[in-house]
């Protein structure tokens, strides 16, 4: 599809020019008509800032209908947000190509999200609503330099509004959609004592029907959430402000069903038939047919999250110099229900409620709680000739997850069709459970709990030298220091049929192909008893071994930029960027399998950017961004079918350009555009000395879900009539090239392409008419989200234990069904404001 064609026939979200920032008394003088940012953890003007960032006001996010993170793609040509099996623990945040590859709770995101001053450890938890939020900034490119945590890809810098110490405010918000869609938002600011001290409340609750129906379960993608916040502000004098945040959320919610969107020859073959199974192998729907049905196959998929948090934060001007103090503690717990082999089958899940060996229950969760301490200093000396900054910074997080998973009824038939497929026939129509000794694995179990303290502590400064009037010099450093305790204990856990088979005579007569094979089956990593003798050796069985491990490092982060001042409309930097994430454990009951070590390395990243800032007039602006980012220990986690594994590849690399326009028309019309050019790439020599054939096979192909084109353009128009009313119309729309979907390009140790691997380019088109009063007071407004109804796979995976890898469906290939998680369909609604 050629892109060039349709950058003028596509349409994207309206960027406002009007500011959103709320005035303190600590504020600095900057110009009124302007994007005020703190990309800097200073108030900078959007055009002076020498970062590529995209800021996002209130305004912006009301008119282009941005309700969470997930919709921010609409608005910024370099973000994409995917998630699989969860929102809560395996959402994705990449900018410009580069995320965190996998879902796995020990894995800390390349893209660090940050909520009025606070890191947020996990990209899940900021899924909920946007509410009554002031500004998102999207920073691209590794800003571990003066963020409190180290990023490598880019972060999100969200503030919410607070409170209004001179007069009272409120809003309010409904919304009625398809799917059922009903959502409602509202807040109050109070000034308890004028000038000084005022309290703000607001809270949004929303529902909606699933979009992914399923044959054998409750439909998925659906919304069942509400959040809370309050805040307090005090400001006794021009030189001290407090600022006190609490909010409260809860969702219980249906997601991630997968579409299968290629079935396994198994059932072409008559092989589930010949064990006893369904012929359609518990898969009535698949491929196309499925896609279009927009069905999936799962009992249920569910998703629940509660987080509670609170934010103190002190800025206290003593003469030329500003304190800045910011304490946080938050709490966020999920409990996932899984059917996780996505069939109609009883083979295996998750619930919430996993067995013991007394038969107690045992909820499944992910506890994650954390505790954070920033302190700043920065000032201005030589007649502000020079811009100082230090600071020191502590984070202490404990993540508690209980895995449980339970085999079902039709697990050993499940896999005797494997079995059989590899040519294990003599045994009969369920040989999985002769080589087992006939002892059944029903019900067989474990519950295993993760536990990971980690500590990290910096020291950072950033210095700001005018050298001329038109010329500048920026340097920033910071040393962090890591270290998490990752322990995996084994609750409980019954695995008959697993030591049944170890000790099988007919399997030892097996070839060792085949031996492996049914051992690996049978002792399926996540439901089987741990520490059996010879765990943990290259020797001896591929069961789970416990383990109580340190992980340590420490890293020395670095900027540089030149800034150069070329003219009052003109603003130009060279910046180079040493970045750094840090690594951890594999938190799950695979990754010691085989003597393998759970631990993974951390990621550092060297990135060169060149940027230009045009503004003529207050009508026109041109951002300009080239960037180079040479990633070393790039993070990957892969699920094999039998276990996920995580790993570093020596070597990525991503390079391209952005451009962000705007243009004033008229007073009544503004236009934008913006495009993004990435070549997010494991180059060819990527493994370095490497030989493990799953980092090799990814060398020379591109990163996942990172489209070479993404265009962004857009208009909005506002026309007044009569005295009192003004209605308006906007158009938006992203289109983006193909991107690869999966974390493995081709089948590993062929050359053969992964199936559905490629989504294909397209186009997402968004459209809003409304009619209000001219001074703001309600609006009425009808809009309708990918109005093109572009229907987009986000991850493709391979399915556990449906299909061996091969050619599918080829001449003498066994064939490997593939799944795929769908972003939203089209959507449309009607929403009234109010404001007052």
């Amino acid at each position: 599809m050629k892109v060039g064609p349709l950058c003028g026939a596509s349409w994207a979200a309206f960027f406002a020019i009007v500011p959103a920032a709320a005035q303190t008394v600590l504020d600095d003088d900057l110009p009124a008509d302007d994007i005020i940012v703190t990309a800097q953890l200073e108030r900078q003007t959007l055009q002076s800032v020498p970062i590529a960032v995209t800021a996002i006001t209130a305004e912006q996010l009301e008119r282009s209908g941005i309700n969470d993170l997930r919709t921010l793609e609409a608005l910024s040509a370099s973000f994409n947000l995917t998630s699989a099996n969860s929102q809560s623990s395996g959402t994705t945040i990449r900018i410009r190509g580069v995320g965190t590859t996998g879902n796995n709770t020990g894995l800390e995101s390349a893209v660090g999200i940050f909520i009025d001053g606070v890191y947020l450890s996990r990209s899940g938890i900021a899924l909920g609503d946007l509410l009554d939020v002031q500004q998102v900034e999207i920073l691209r490119g590794p800003q571990g330099t003066l963020f409190g945590r180290n990023t490598s890809a880019g972060a999100l810098n969200i503030t919410t509004a607070a409170p209004n110490l001179a007069r009272v405010e409120g809003f309010a918000s409904t919304t009625g959609g398809n799917y059922e869609l009903f959502n409602v938002q509202a807040g109050m600011s109070v000034p308890i004592v004028r000038d000084t001290l005022g309290v703000r409340l607001s809270g949004a609750y929303r529902e909606r029907d699933g979009y992914i129906g399923s044959t054998a379960g409750p439909t998925s993608g659906d919304r069942n959430r509400y959040v809370v916040r309050g805040q307090l502000l005090w400001q006794p004098n021009d030189d001290l402000s407090f600022r006190l945040v609490g909010d409260y959320a809860k969702s219980d919610e249906h997601c991630c069903e997968p579409i299968i969107v290629q079935d396994t020859s198994f059932v072409r073959r008559g092989l589930y038939t010949q064990v006893g199974l369904p012929a359609d192998g518990g898969v009535p729907i698949s491929g196309q047919a499925a896609i279009d049905a927009r069905l999936g196959n799962s009992e249920d998929q569910r998703d629940r999250l509660e987080q509670w948090g609170t934010t103190g934060q002190l800025d206290w001007r003593l003469g030329d110099i500003k304190l800045t103090a910011i304490t946080a503690y938050r709490w966020s717990d999920n409990t996932p229900v899984a059917n996780s082999d996505f069939t109609s089958l009883k083979v295996l899940s998750t619930s919430d409620t996993g067995a013991t060996a007394t038969g107690a229950a045992q909820q499944v969760s992910s506890r994650i709680t954390t505790f954070s301490q920033e302190i700043r200093l920065s000032g201005a000396v030589w007649e502000d000739r020079l811009k100082l900054l230090v600071g020191a910074y502590y984070l202490d997080e404990t993540i508690d997850e209980l895995q449980s998973l339970t085999l079902g009824s039709d697990y050993q038939r499940y896999n005797s069709v494997l079995l059989r497929a590899i040519g294990i026939t003599a045994l009969g129509p369920n040989p999985a459970l002769v080589l087992a000794q006939n002892v059944n694995a029903t019900g067989d179990f474990a519950n295993n709990l993760f536990t990971q303290k980690g500590r990290n502590w910096s020291i950072f400064t950033n210095e700001t030298l005018k050298l001329t009037d038109r010329v500048a010099v920026n340097v920033g450093l910071r040393y962090s220091n890591d270290r998490k305790e990752g322990v995996f204990s084994q609750l409980s856990a019954r695995s008959s049929a697993c030591g049944a088979t170890l000790t099988s005579p007919i399997g030892a007569a097996l070839p060792a192909a085949a031996r492996n094979a049914a051992i690996s089956l049978a002792c399926f990593p996540f439901a089987t008893r741990a520490n059996l003798a010879g765990a943990g050796t290259a020797s001896g069985p591929p069961t789970p071994v416990t383990y109580d491990l340190v992980f340590q490092d420490d890293s020395l982060n670095y900027t540089a930029k030149l800034i150069w001042t070329i003219s009052e409309a003109v603003n130009s930097y060279a910046s180079f960027t040493h970045g750094y994430k840090s690594g951890g454990f594999n938190l799950d009951p695979s990754a010691g399998i085989a003597g393998a070590d759970p631990r993974f390395d951390s990621e550092t990243v060297d990135a060169y950017e060149i940027g230009l800032k045009l503004r003529l007039g207050r009508s026109f602006t041109a951002n300009f961004a080239l960037f180079d980012a040479r990633l070393f220990g790039l993070q990957v986690l892969e699920f094999t079918g039998i276990q996920f594994t995580t790993f570093n590849v020596p070597k990525a690399r991503s390079t391209g350009g952005e451009i962000e326009l705007m243009a004033r028309v008229s007073p009544r019309l503004t236009v934008n555009g913006s495009y993004t050019y990435t070549n997010a790439r494991f180059p060819s020599d990527c493994a370095g000395a490497l030989t493990a054939v799953n980092v090799t096979s990814l060398c020379g192909q591109s990163l996942i879900n990172a489209p070479r084109h993404a265009v962004i353009t857009g208009f909005d128009h506002r026309q007044p009539i009569g005295r009192n009313l003004t209605i308006g119309f906007s158009g938006s729309a992203r289109l983006e090239s193909d991107r690869r979907t999966s974390t493995q390009a081709v089948i590993v140790g062929t050359s053969i392409p992964a199936a559905f691997d490629i989504q294909d380019s397209n186009v997402k088109l968004d459209m809003r008419a409304g009619l209000g009063r001219a001074d703001g007071l309600w609006r009425v407004e009808l809009w309708g989200n990918n109005l093109t109804d572009a229907f987009t796979r986000s991850i493709t995976f391979n399915m556990a234990l449906r299909g061996t890898p091969g050619a599918a469906g080829g001449p003498g290939g066994i064939g490997q069904a593939r799944g795929g998680n769908y972003a939203e369909p089209r959507t449309y609604g009607l929403t009234v404001r109010r404001q007052f």
